[in-house]
């Protein structure tokens, strides 16, 4: 679980200009921003998230927490999650405790070890990487058209959703 912000703004990736020619990419403030809170899971390779255009916060958290459990009843839930001080809260810990899910934070400065990172990755080059919207409307239903039509990219989506890992110091 982890928390993306998406800012509205074109973002010029890579592409081939004929020399001697200039090129102009749209832009606009990128003042405003979804933070879109996640979860992805490697087992079904399934996506519970919510947005909010204001904060991401421990009440946020919680609101994911319920929606988790409500799409996996009384199954066993395992949360990877960072050190966000929101995500620490008391009041999401219990509220975790109370849902019979499990928290499990990384170590300081792995979000490497975060699998959803590489969802975020996926769903930046899908929507903002030489992409221009003209309004905050346009971009919110470019990224929810992603979210909600995740098996369009499953193939993607499988070798990029692994677990995994190197590690390193092994030599085996």
């Amino acid at each position: 679980m982890d928390a993306a912000h998406l800012l509205h703004q074109a973002v010029p990736s890579q592409g081939w200009i004929k020399r001697n020619r200039t090129v102009e990419l749209k832009t606009n403030t990128g003042r405003s921003r979804l933070n879109v809170l996640g979860a992805y899971s490697p087992d079904d390779h399934s996506l519970v998230a919510i947005e909010d255009t204001i904060s991401c916060d421990a009440q946020m958290v919680c609101q994911l927490l319920q929606k988790l459990r409500a799409a996996h009843p009384g199954l066993p839930i395992l949360v990877v999650l960072d050190n966000a001080r929101y995500q620490r809260a008391g009041r999401v810990q219990d509220l975790a405790k109370e849902l019979e899910i499990t928290l499990l934070f990384l170590p300081p400065y792995s979000p490497n070890l975060n699998l959803i990172e590489r969802f975020w990755k996926f769903l930046r080059k899908h929507v903002t990487r030489n992409r221009f919207y003209a309004t905050f409307g346009e971009f919110r239903t470019a990224i929810q058209h992603v979210l909600k039509h995740l098996d369009d990219y499953t193939g993607e989506l499988a070798s990029l959703m692994t677990e995994k890992f190197h590690l390193f110091g092994q030599t085996t």
